[in-house]
């Protein structure tokens, strides 16, 4: 199973790490730090080295579900000699960072539902993706149809407490051991619509709104995932969010669409974590049936 693989190859990686080591491994044509190893530091050489062999590995294992993955070349890097020379998100192909996003949440969720031996949603997801791929014509649409199926089963087939469980582990896989320090909601919330933007998963135009204290509304549009479902899928929005507050519970409490394509979340901080996967959408002409998704 594809979950249980990649896990035992980012939980490789993991060992390999530490904190404050001064060795990265980046890819050498672009500069950016592919996942697994995205964010992860080394103590020598060749423990880089080590971890950029498992970062082939843990790609090439992606690839035989989804040829569209992107491809690049982990070499060791070290720090104490500068900054990599990441290319600007400008010049970067946006096609790559969006595939690139969808493939680490999708990947990083197939770990946690192994990790924590969902092994029924697990298999349903690959099956529903497996079954899916067949008839997608566009190979561009295979990373998102991975997400989409891991999402659709883990919202039918898991409780509250097990979606809650899966959107912390998988946060916690793509943040890494050398997490940035905590940021205030305000400062969280801007960095994760931006971040969501830049890989084209929601409009650049998108916004997040103080609605009270702990209560906010945000407002995107464009968002890849929202014209495919029955519900509105949010664990793409969980992770990213989870990602940055590590020890703040949240929820998304209502989903209405305030235009065309374009969608409002509330999002209530410090409430019992609830809507993490997906949420009823407000207005059932916007539902769809999930069977005429492609």
């Amino acid at each position: 199973m594809v979950g249980a693989t990649l896990r035992d190859i980012s939980r490789h990686v993991d060992c390999l790490s530490a904190p404050d080591g001064p060795y990265a491994v980046v890819c050498g044509r672009t500069g950016c730090e592919p996942y697994p190893v995205a964010g992860r530091r080394f103590d020598d050489r060749n423990t880089a080295a080590e971890a950029a062999e498992a970062t082939t590995e843990y790609r090439a294992t992606l690839r035989q579900y989804d040829p569209q993955v992107p491809f690049y070349e982990p070499l060791v890097h070290d720090l104490d000699e500068g900054p990599a020379g990441m290319v600007p998100s400008a010049e970067a192909d946006p096609r790559l960072r969006y595939l690139e996003f969808c493939h680490n949440v999708a990947g990083a969720t197939f770990e946690a539902l192994s990790e924590a031996s969902l092994r029924e949603v697990e298999s349903a997801a690959m099956e529903t993706y497996l079954t899916l791929a067949e008839v997608v014509e566009d190979h561009d649409d295979f990373a998102l149809t991975m997400l989409w199926s891991v999402t659709s089963e883990l919202a039918h087939r898991a409780d509250q407490r097990e979606q809650t469980d899966i959107v912390d582990r998988a946060a916690q896989a793509l943040r890494g051991p050398n997490a940035t320090p905590a940021l205030s909601p305000d400062e969280v919330l801007r960095a994760a619509i931006e971040e969501l933007a830049s890989v084209g998963f929601v409009a650049a135009d998108s916004v997040a709104v103080g609605a009270g204290p702990d209560r906010w509304r945000v407002t995107f549009g464009n968002y890849a995932l929202a014209e495919r479902t029955g519900r509105l899928p949010t664990l793409p929005l969980s992770v990213v969010l989870a990602r940055r507050l590590p020890e703040t519970d949240f929820a998304f409490t209502a989903a209405t669409p305030v235009g065309d394509d374009r969608w409002q979340l509330t999002l209530e901080l410090g409430e019992s974590p609830t809507g993490l996967v997906s949420l009823d959408a407000a207005d059932d002409e916007r539902l769809y049936d999930t069977a005429s998704m492609y």
